[in-house]
């Protein structure tokens, strides 16, 4: 169906809706319903227009048995049941005749739905795929057809940056809207833009706001109904179709823009890839430092829109390259390139070191030599070391700075090694070269001397068994770019190959600084470690097996700053893993509507071929093919960035065939392009029964990012049912892989779609507001039927009365059905006033309807505007085009019309044109015809602008031909007034008349423009004054136009002024005879006159004169003979300023004329003058000079010139000559020799030489050497006896240099001079006594390479004594004994670490650590001789440190006592060999005596006894240095104190009873020592025999006094003794034998202790007695 046809349809049906209400208030009777009806079924009877309409689904048209229904089948001959245009639903038979506006307008939304979207045949559609989709479906398909660029899946958001839009115009109409790409990010503005120009141009009504389209919560609906306007649309002739282009697509790469990396004089080369750009010229400038600019031709690659670019830098430093496409910047340009020095020269390369040497290295010990590039310009440094077996050894390298690198390796084989060093690539000379590694040896050290005075060797000797080589690390964490600071940075060490060592990992961060690094699991070799970067830029991994780096270690990792916004995310089974051989697949997918340029790199052990599959969709699938297993970094890019996430690592595994993927099916609904529903499993199946072993892995994303769960169930052989539930309505992806490949047509990409779910209709838009709507103005409103389920929709519009009759009246209006639920309906309000929309829904009045809207008038014509020339007052010429605008911004939509009124009849102008510029204004041309005043008259929708009518005055045509200048003077005075006319009659135009006068210095003339009076208003009269002298020039302009003949030239002339004639030049002053005496005469300023010119002299003088043309004249006269000349210049008979000028001529310069005469050209003495008297007088002006130099030398005598006498040229010179011997004088005059000269002249000597004697080495020439000091002596004690300062000696290299002497006076008339040389050959030795020469002087001397080891000298405390386990120094001092090789070795019981520190002045400092105590020998060299003193003897002792000495013992605790031997431990075991020293003090300062005993352990026992009590003072001093808390302070007590011995016990108590052992105890411990006494007295009444016996040891107690049996109270038991080494603990007992019979009687017993003497007691002495009495 065509859209007129549909717009009938909508038309005639629109015209049968009822608005309800009172019967009499309806337009519509069920007769204009049954005429209705008949048309509509008319229309829909055109069978020919309509494929089917069994598809469409409609509401009840009108029941069959109806009368109406009747009607229609009569007029159209249809039957109700037979006919496919009705579809009857009997419940709802009379809605359409009763006016239901719901269900007719709902009928009509579905038919407008169907006809205008599904069944239309657009371009680029298959039909068969248009019929599988709904309408909604359809639409989106063809847009995203049209516009593949941007990623379109809907009609809400994808449309909000307003580009979407362009893009579409710009499809539909190529050239439209070329430039939608680079917009900026205004989505009103584009969208605004791109909708103008749809409506301009293809014909498409904007039914929507470009506000509401990009609003985030318009409905599809809406959008929908005005997108499906586009597939039909048609572009207009007369579009303004420009080309495509978009610089921000181009991009350019290469070697040629790297920041770094470019050379002088090498090419840079780089590619400019356009491909995206559309069609532009590529332009390329390179600015050097120096701001030079140069452009470079892009060339074009042949069949690729690809330009190469090539530049050849000719500067070192910074150069911008500035890449523009169609005169517009692209990305990144300018770009920075930094350009080095070109590539340096291998020949001036040398390499030194011990590492280099043929013999001295050993195996398993590290060594090193030194590489210098100074001066061979820039280039890489490499090493590559082999040992005997030709296989590789690594080489670190070390830039030390100053152009010196290191390179440090160790051999662990003995046998010839390999050494090649390049520079730049190329081996520089004496490479390659062959090292001998010998066997472990004593450690020695051979030192080159030129090394030893570069540089600073340390050698340290350590053996390693680990293989670091064969550890391999990989990960993420160690790729060169992709890690993002705040991500974890994981990577992997295996050393399963690397034999045995400690595994150490660092991280240093942009600081410097060490970051955490956290080791995670680990196992057979293999550890996995993680770091955490906080702060962007260059982190440094440092990874060691056995202390040495692993390969590529140390690692350097370029950490960006936090990803931010995402444009693409990356996921699929390739950046996982995969299968060598078989694609690894992924998906990258854009993410929001700003896409930024894709970019993918794969960096692995392989190179992989790339390809990438735009999907058209905001995706694309992307295969890579690894050639080799291993771990790969998959780098995602956008923009050249990586994305968060990238690199990705992927582990590629060997093909072990078996597997086959490529036979795995997978198929199922759950896979199809679409048919799936959010919120219902979308199943699928899975057929790998044929693929080999597996595994099978499923997963799946949401375009919006989202993973899915995918259930997999394994249902039979190699079959798996999987199912997936979607809960958004967007494009899902599913990837299926099995064995880590995915299966054939993977990824697989469903379109998911909502369910239906009725809620709530919505009506939204400008046209249902209450206010803003302007008559005859388009508008529009949406019906959003997305949330209201199924149902018919139904519009009606209506407007009041007295708009378009003075009846309500029908408004036509459009329904525009949407793919997304939503309609469109469009309509133009009739007029001013008030309209009534209803809106109903399934029958049903929606309950916001009706709308009541107020329509206001369509423009307002006060708000227009017309300037320009064309409106002018004045300015138009008849027959001249001319134009104006008028602005209709803000004064709504109406038509502009101007009408022109002229003076005469006819038209008043032609090639009249209204243009409408697009932008509110429109441009007014025309072409004046009649001359006079014209009237201009615009409107604005019929109504007068304001100022309008416009009263224009048109001039007649211009002709400058006609203007006349006359009465102008083509010579003036300076400062005299002065006038000329200027007559315009006939020359038309506007009459402008302007004249500018300017100066001969460029500066313009005030002038005054005056018409003339009277009869001739068309003539001017201008008047002027010229201030200076010169050419001026008169503009005349007419109209803006020169007249003919404009500028006039006028000369104006100052009056003769003699005062201001300047004369000047050299023949003013003087002159030479025979030649022209030049000056000039300048005249300018001084007016017009008169010149005179006379010279009068000796004799007449020639005169010449030339005019220069510019107010001076060149004089120049000819005087014959010398003398005083006078010059006379007068201007106009008067002298000028200076005049007569008086000049001096003399005669010519000839130094042939000058005569020497006088004492000083014969004979000459030292130290004396010597006169020479030269007359110049005939020999013209001049400077005279005289030199006086010594045959023998560069010695010259001191000359000084006399001032001329009586002015008559003549002079008197003096010289004096400094040394003796034959002298030459060169005597010239004007910088030429005279006559005679050069002469000679015999000095004599000061002072008679003859005598004295030069003697010694220095100058005998016996064993020179280069850089060994020599000397000689000078006898002059013929001369003088008391020395003085008299002698001077010069040592002159054979390069003719002087080397330093250094003179001794001896003060005896003796002298000794010594030098050091430093050169091979003759030097010769000059002495000289009081500046005069001495016998045989200069001497010659040769001097050869060589070397007096006699001249060495070695100092130190390191060659006295030594330490061991410390660092021992010593200094050799090489300066004055020549060129040798310095040998330093160190014998003895151990191995000794060594160093040595050139000092760069002829010495060294040597450092050696012994580790075994013993003497040593240190055996120094040079030139393979010992040195005076050498070998030393040196004896080495382990290192004493006090501060490791260790006190132990009682004899320094709080218990000492007086009289009591005391002992302590003092260990020295770890202290070194010292001797060993103590002190002990009592209170009073009295030294006890004190024994030592060596324990040979390095242990000694200290005893003393203390003599008194008080404070004591213990010194302990080891090697003559006190200890740690030496002295120790300790306080002596008492020998005892029996006050503080504590008895107690039972045996102590009352009530004991006899004949049972009682205990009790005494506690001594804090008693000190002494003798224990125990007392018992017991009362009795017959003899008893008491014994008192120790329990633990009675053979060490007795009784001390036996009881008498006679005594009735005995005072005492006994007494017991615990004596020396009596065990802690006592009881003591105390009994009597018992007789026959025993008399029990009552006993009183006491008890005594005491403590008397010396002893050593228990803390506690339990003591047991009986009592017994018979």
């Amino acid at each position: 169906m065509q859209p007129p046809l549909c717009l009938e349809i909508w038309r005639v049906v629109c015209g049968v809706v009822c608005f309800g209400g009172k019967s009499n208030n309806t337009l519509y009777s069920g007769q204009k319903v049954d005429l209705a009806c008949i048309c509509f079924v008319k229309i829909l009877k055109w069978k020919n227009t309509v494929k089917t309409f069994s598809s469409c689904s409609f509401s009840v048209l009108c029941p069959p048995t109806s009368p109406y229904i009747q009607t229609v089948n009569s007029v159209c001959g249809c039957e109700p049941k037979s006919d496919p245009f009705i579809v009857l639903t009997p419940p709802d038979s009379k809605a359409i005749v009763d006016g239901n506006m719901k269900l007719i307008l709902g009928m009509v939304w579905t038919l407008i739905l169907h006809y205008s979207i599904s069944m239309p045949v657009w371009e680029d559609e298959v039909d068969d795929e248009a019929e599988k989709k709904t309408p909604k479906q359809r639409l989106l398909g063809w847009i995203q057809n049209k516009v593949p660029d941007l990623p379109i899946n809907n009609f809400s958001r994808d449309w909000q940056s307003g580009k979407a839009l362009g893009a579409l115009v710009d499809s539909c109409a190529p050239g439209l809207c070329p430039d939608w790409e680079t917009w900026d990010n205004k989505p009103s503005d584009n969208a605004q833009e791109a909708m103008q120009l749809a409506d301009d141009w293809l014909g498409i009504p904007q039914v929507i706001a470009p506000e509401e389209i990009i609003d985030p919560s318009v409905d599809e609906q809406s959008v929908m109904t005005y997108l499906s306007q586009f597939p039909k649309a048609k572009l207009k002739p007369g579009a303004p179709l420009k080309p495509k282009l978009n610089p921000k697509k181009a991009r350019a790469y290469g070697p040629g823009l790297e920041p770094v990396g470019n050379r002088v004089l090498r090419p840079a080369v780089f590619t400019v890839d356009a491909f995206s750009a559309g069609q532009g010229q590529v332009t390329v400038y390179v600015e050097d430092p120096e701001g030079t600019r140069e452009e470079v031709k892009a060339v074009p690659n042949e069949g690729k829109k690809t330009f190469g670019v090539t530049y050849i830098p000719q500067v070192m430093g910074h150069h911008k390259v500035t890449v523009l496409f169609a005169g517009q910047q692209i990305p990144k340009s300018p770009f920075e390139v930094s350009v080095d020095k070109a590539q340096g020269d291998p020949s001036k390369v040398t390499a030194k070191g011990p590492g280099l040497e043929a013999i001295g290295n050993i195996a398993n010990k590290p060594t090193y030599f030194d590489i210098y590039t100074a001066g061979a310009g820039v280039g890489d440094v490499s090493a590559f070391i082999k040992d005997p077996q030709g296989r590789p050894l690594e080489a670190v390298m070390e830039d030390k700075g100053d152009s010196v690198f290191r390179c440090t390796y160790k051999p662990t084989q003995q046998g010839p090694h390999t050494i090649t060093v390049t520079f730049g690539g190329i081996a520089i000379p004496k490479s390659p070269s062959t090292v001998n590694i010998g066997p472990v040896h004593r450690s020695a050290m051979t030192l080159n001397p030129l090394a030893l005075q570069t540089h600073n060797l340390v050698f340290v000797f350590c053996v390693s068994a680990s293989m670091p080589g064969a550890c391999r690390a990989t990960g993420r964490g160690l790729q060169p770019r992709g890690v993002r600071v705040k991500q974890v940075a994981d990577f992997r060490v295996d050393t399963r190959n690397a034999g045995s060592g400690d595994l150490k990992v660092t991280v240093k961060g942009p600081k410097g600084m060490e970051e955490p690094v956290k080791q995670k699991e680990s196992g057979d070799g293999v550890y996995n470690f993680d770091y955490y970067p906080h702060a962007p830029g260059k982190y440094t991994v440092t990874i060691t097996w056995g202390g040495q780096h692993i390969p590529k270690s140390p690692f350097e990792v370029g950490v960006g700053p936090e990803a931010g916004p995402q444009k693409i995310r990356a996921w699929g089974p390739g950046l996982e893993g995969g299968m060598v051989g078989k694609s690894a697949d992924f998906v990258a997918e854009s993410i929001g509507t700003d896409v930024g340029v894709l970019g993918f790199a794969i960096e692995g052990p392989s190179q992989a071929k790339i390809e990438c599959e735009d999907q058209n969709d905001g995706s694309c699938d992307v295969k890579y093919w690894p050639s080799e297993a291993g771990e790969y970094a998959v780098h995602v890019m956008c923009d050249d960035d990586d994305i968060e996430d990238s690199p990705f690592m992927a582990y590629i595994v060997p093909d072990n065939q078996d597997s086959n993927p490529s036979l795995v099916k997978a198929y199922g609904p759950g896979l199809e392009k679409s048919g799936c529903i959010i919120n219902k499993p979308a199943e699928f199946t899975v057929n790998a029964k044929d693929a080999g072993t597996g595994p099978l892995k499923i997963s799946a994303q949401s375009a919006e990012g989202g993973p899915l769960d995918v259930k997999v169930k394994k249902t039979g052989d190699g079959v798996y049912a999987c199912s997936y539930t979607p809960i958004a309505a967007v494009k899902h992806t599913v990837a299926v892989t099995w064995a880590g490949v995915s299966v054939p047509n993977s990824p697989f990409r469903v379109k998911v779609g909502k369910g239906s779910h009725p809620h709530k209709v919505k009506v939204f838009g400008p046209g249902i507001e209450r206010t803003g709507l302007k008559a005859n103005e388009p508008t529009h409103f949406t019906v959003d039927c997305t949330e209201a389920g199924e149902g018919d929709v139904s519009v009606g519009i209506k407007c009041d009365a007295n708009i378009i009759s003075d009846q309500e009246e029908d408004v036509d209006f459009d329904i525009i059905p949407n793919a997304n639920d939503t309609i469109t309906v469009k309509y133009i309000p009739p007029g001013a006033g008030r309209l009534t929309i209803k809106v109903l829904f399934t029958d049903q009045e929606i309950p916001i309807s009706p709308f009541r809207v107020k329509v206001e008038p369509s423009h307002d014509s006060s708000k227009v505007k017309a300037e320009g020339p064309g409106v002018a007052r004045s300015g138009v010429e008849c027959g001249k085009p001319t134009h104006f605008t008028v602005h209709t911004k803000g004064a709504g939509k109406a038509p502009v019309d101007v009408q022109f009124t002229g003076t005469g009849k006819g038209d008043a102008v032609q090639d009249f044109d209204i243009i409408d510029n697009y932008d509110y204004s429109h441009t007014v041309k025309y072409t004046p015809i009649q001359q006079g005043e014209m009237v201009i008259i615009v409107t604005f929708g019929g109504d007068a602008i304001p100022k309008s009518p416009f009263a224009v005055g048109v001039a007649a045509p211009l002709d400058v031909n006609k203007v006349q200048v006359n009465n102008l003077e083509g010579r003036v005075e300076v400062g005299q007034d002065q006038e000329f006319v200027v007559g315009t009659k006939g020359a038309g135009g506007q009459g402008k008349l302007e004249v500018k006068i300017t100066s001969p210095s460029g500066k313009l003339v005030p002038c005054v423009l005056e018409a003339q009076p009277g009869k001739r208003p068309e003539n001017s009269t201008v008047k002027y004054i010229p201030k200076e002298e010169g050419l001026y020039a008169v503009e005349v302009s007419y109209d803006g136009h020169q007249i003919p003949g404009s500028p006039f030239p006028v000369e104006a002339t100052l009056p003769p002024d003699p005062s201001k004639v300047r004369a000047f030049g050299p023949g003013l002053k003087g002159g030479l005879v025979g030649n022209p005496a030049e000056f000039t005469i300048d005249t300018k300023g001084a007016g017009t006159g008169g010149l005179g010119l006379t010279v009068e002299g000796p004799t007449e003088a020639k005169i010449e004169c030339s005019d220069n043309g510019d107010g001076t004249c060149s004089v120049s006269y000819l005087p014959t003979e010398p003398g005083e000349y006078l010059v006379n210049i007068l201007f106009e008979e008067t002298h000028i300023p200076g005049s007569p000028f008086h000049s001096d001529v003399n005669c010519p310069f000839d130094p042939t004329k000058v005569v020497a005469s006088g004492s000083g050209l014969k004979r000459a003495k030292v130290g004396e003058a010597s006169v020479v008297n030269v007359d110049c007088s005939r020999a013209g002006p001049g400077q005279l000079t005289l030199d006086a130099a010594s045959d023998s030398g560069n010695n010259k005598a001191k000359t000084e010139v006399c001032t001329m006498r009586e002015s008559d040229g003549t002079y008197t010179v003096t010289y004096v000559p400094l040394t003796a011997g034959m002298y030459t004088l060169l005597l010239k005059y004007g910088g030429k020799a005279t006559p005679g000269f050069p002469a000679k002249v015999m000095v004599d000597p000061a002072v008679d030489t003859s005598r004295v004697k030069v003697f010694g080495p220095g100058v005998e020439g016996q064993a020179l050497f280069r850089e060994a000091t020599t000397d000689f002596t000078v006898d002059a004690r013929s001369l003088t006896k008391k020395g003085g300062d008299h002698i001077k000696a010069k040592v002159r290299n054979p390069s003719g240099a002087l080397t330093d002497c250094v003179v001794t006076d001896k003060a005896d008339g003796t002298y000794g001079i010594e030098y050091t040389p430093f050169e091979n050959g003759v030097h010769a030795v000059e002495v000289l006594y009081d500046e005069s020469p001495v016998p045989k002087s200069p001497f010659q001397v040769g001097v050869e390479e060589g070397c007096d080891p006699t001249r060495v000298l070695a100092k130190g405390p390191g060659l006295q004594e030594a330490l061991t386990e410390a660092p021992n120094n010593f200094s050799i001092i090489t300066r004055g004994a020549g060129i040798g090789g310095l040998g330093i070795t160190v014998e003895g019981p151990s191995e000794s670490k060594m160093s040595c520190k050139d000092n760069k002045d002829g010495s060294c400092n040597v450092e050696y650590i012994p580790f075994v105590p013993g003497l040593y020998d240190v055996n120094i060299t040079y030139g393979g001789q010992h040195i005076p003193g050498s070998p030393f003897k040196v004896p080495v002792k382990d290192m004493v440190d006090p501060s490791k000495v260790k006190i132990s013992g009682p004899g320094v605790s709080s218990g000492v006592r007086a009289n009591i031997p005391q002992s302590f431990t003092v260990d020295c075991s770890k202290a070194g060999v010292a001797p060993l020293s103590v002190a002990v003090t009592a209170p009073k300062g009295v030294a006890e005596p004190v024994e030592m005993t060596d324990n040979r352990d390095g242990t000694h026992t200290v005893a003393y006894t203390p003599s008194v009590e008080g404070p004591y003072s213990v010194v302990v001093k080891y090697a003559d240095e006190e200890i740690t808390r030496s002295p120790f302070k300790l306080r002596v007590l008492p020998t005892h104190d029996a006050s503080k011995v504590v008895a107690s016990g039972p045996g102590l108590t009352t009530g004991v009873p006899a004949s049972f052992p009682v205990e009790f105890t005494i506690d001594a411990k804090d008693a000190g020592e002494g003798q224990l006494s125990v007392q018992i007295t017991v009362t009795i009444s017959q003899t008893t025999v008491i014994r008192v016996a120790n329990s633990h040891q009675p053979d060490n107690c007795y009784i001390d006094s036996p009881v008498d049996s006679r005594e009735r109270d005995s005072p005492s038991l006994g007494v017991v003794r615990r004596l020396n080494g009596s065990p802690a603990k006592q009881t003591f007992s105390v009994y009597k034998p018992s007789p026959r019979g025993t008399v029990d009687c009552q006993q009183h017993c006491s008890m005594r202790l005491s403590m008397d003497g010396p002893g050593n007691h228990s803390l506690l002495q339990p003591v047991k007695y009986f009592v017994s009495t018979r």
